[in-house]
């Protein structure tokens, strides 16, 4: 990456160049005095461009940053101005196929994993390979060759960049959850058994029956819709697998099954078990996911499996009744005899699909210049620090926050008004990267912003467990030849699977809400008739395709 300071001769060459490229929308001229460069754009009088950008996902929020202080900065830095949408009142494959046949796309769309081969198979985006050779300085810089192979669609082209990044966690990314009091009444346990846990469990039930006059539900299970993975997924990480989907992978790169596997027998077994005990939530098959977080942010339930993004907003209700002692912190609990354990999963480059070029786009150079623009040094201070002076400070060339912008960083009314952090689909480093300058690409991943991060009751849990992390409650994640595997999605040209599949799901939810309220003598034969039906619907049609993937990943990516 060049310099921000360019010598004076270099500047002169640069300002004859005059204006960029005509963009490809509709282009107008501003004046720009800036002097930096963002190996895309850099001129006295600056060739603005307008490019459209279409959000063709469910995880995007709608929010127009292009409003803020912050995307205004960046404008600036980049010479582009963006109209932005997104997905509203339908889902994503019915809009990616209704702008596919209707021929009307936008120069930039975000995809979801599957509507990218629905665009890609209609010949609607630009191969990025040759641009990102010619004009990647940036993107060159922060995406590894193997990072970059992953990228690589089956034509052998690359079609986006991916937002999917190494990250770095304040909190383990999932677990078993109990609340700090219950943390404290036994005495701190680390690394638990599943028996140990519920015994633990059934003890402070024992105790206090009740909170806040109500009755204490020992433990729950989210089963609505799709987020019934946090009890049906379970099995394999009691084993001590990471997080990877509807298979686990053993130390040979093999994918095998375990829907009816002895894991899942003893999971749901020892479920039964608690719910005839009285322990486990009656509701936990009828509530729905706002009812889940209800019940966690009422105090009232001990114990769930979970990953922390799932229950965040419970979490905050928490703090914001002050009912500290009933936050739930994850512990890694594991059967009998297992020694390890992954539920802070994998830590990687994924193969997420990102923001990719359309054929709609008049100037395809201009946008990917755009796009590895937004990865500068210069445009990832404005996206992560905001504005200096105003969001943060410099002291001696070191960034920092005061306590008064730190505050403000904190509140997400602001960083979003502000336009902070908002740029996560476009290209990006992995958390814990240092820029040129050797300040930190995010004030999250510096030491004083993880000290403060914590709140009083969460230093008595580290202080509690000799740790300065969270994080540091699980074992650290694991990175893969063959990435996380639950992000092979089945073709459509697979019917078969996919029918298997949803066999197999309905089969799935229909006998686990059987099993587990069932009477102790009645668990067997239902485990009985679920394996058996499962079989008949060839549950595993899918391992040896999942496993053809896995393969072609780890030869075509590369270990580095």
């Amino acid at each position: 990456m060049k310099s921000r300071k360019l010598v004076v001769l270099l500047l002169a060459i640069l300002m004859t160049v005059g204006a960029l490229l005509s963009g490809c929308s509709n282009t107008k001229t501003t004046s720009n005095n800036t002097s930096k460069n963002t190996s895309s754009n850099n001129s006295s009088t600056k060739q603005m461009k307008t490019f459209t950008l279409f959000y063709d996902t469910s995880t995007a929020t709608p929010y127009d940053y292009t409003k803020t202080p912050v995307w205004k900065k960046l404008s600036e830095l980049t010479g582009v101005n963006l109209q932005v949408s997104y997905l509203v009142g339908t889902d994503e494959k019915s809009k990616a196929t209704l702008m596919i046949s209707g021929g009307e796309l936008p120069d930039l769309i975000q995809t979801s994993n599957e509507t990218f081969e629905l665009f890609r198979e209609a010949n609607d985006l630009v191969p990025l390979d040759d641009l990102i050779e010619k004009y990647g300085t940036n993107i060159k810089r922060w995406y590894s060759p193997q990072d970059l192979n992953k990228m690589r669609a089956k034509d052998g082209h690359i079609y986006y960049l991916t937002p999917a990044r190494k990250a770095l966690y304040l909190y383990p990314y999932s677990g078993f959850y109990l609340p700090l009091e219950v943390l404290r009444d036994a005495g701190w346990p680390k690394k638990l058994t599943l028996d140990q846990y519920f015994n633990i469990i059934e003890d402070y039930v024992k105790k206090h029956p009740t909170y806040n006059g109500q009755p204490v539900i020992g433990f729950t299970a989210l089963t609505d819709s799709w987020k019934i993975f946090t009890l049906t997924g379970v099995p394999s990480y009691l084993a001590g697998n990471a997080n990877t989907g509807d298979v686990w992978v053993d130390e040979n790169n093999k994918a095998h099954p375990f829907a009816i596997s002895q894991w899942a027998h003893d999971y749901y077994k020892k479920l039964n078990e608690e719910w005839n005990k009285g322990i486990l939530d009656k509701q936990m098959f009828t509530r729905n996911y706002d009812s889940y977080l209800s019940l966690i942010a009422s105090g009232r339930v001990l114990g769930f499996y979970d990953q922390r993004w799932d229950i965040q907003n419970a979490i905050n209700s928490l703090e914001q009744q002050k009912l500290y002692d009933r936050v739930p912190f994850a512990l890694p609990v594991t059967f009998d005899g297992v020694t390890k354990e992954d539920y802070n999963s994998m830590n990687m480059t994924g193969n997420s699909a990102g923001i990719s070029i359309t054929k709609s786009c008049k100037d395809p150079v201009a946008a990917f210049k755009f796009l590895d623009a937004m990865c500068s040094d210069e445009a990832l201070k404005l996206e992560n620090w905001g504005i200096e002076g105003k969001d943060y400070s410099v002291k001696d060339g070191k960034m920092y926050m005061t306590p008064e912008q730190l505050t403000q960083y904190k509140d997400s009314n602001y960083t979003k008004q502000e336009g902070i952090g908002q740029y996560w689909y476009f290209p990006h480093p992995n958390d814990g990267e240092k820029l040129a300058d050797g300040n930190f690409v995010s004030p999250q991943d510096t030491p004083e912003y993880i000290a403060s991060s914590y709140k009083p009751y969460e230093q008595e849990v580290l202080k509690a467990y000799n740790i300065t992390n969270l994080s540091q409650m699980m074992a650290p994640p694991i990175e893969t030849p063959y990435g996380f595997v639950y992000d092979i999605s089945i073709p459509d040209s697979e019917q078969q699977i996919k029918i298997a599949n949803q066999k197999a799901s309905d089969l799935t939810r229909k006998y686990v809400a059987q099993m587990i309220p069932a009477k102790p003598d009645q668990f067997e034969s239902i485990w009985k008739e679920y394996v058996s039906e499962m079989q008949k619907a060839h549950y595993d049609l899918e391992v040896p395709y999942i496993q053809q993937q896995i393969d072609w990943r780890i030869q075509h990516w590369g270990t580095k």
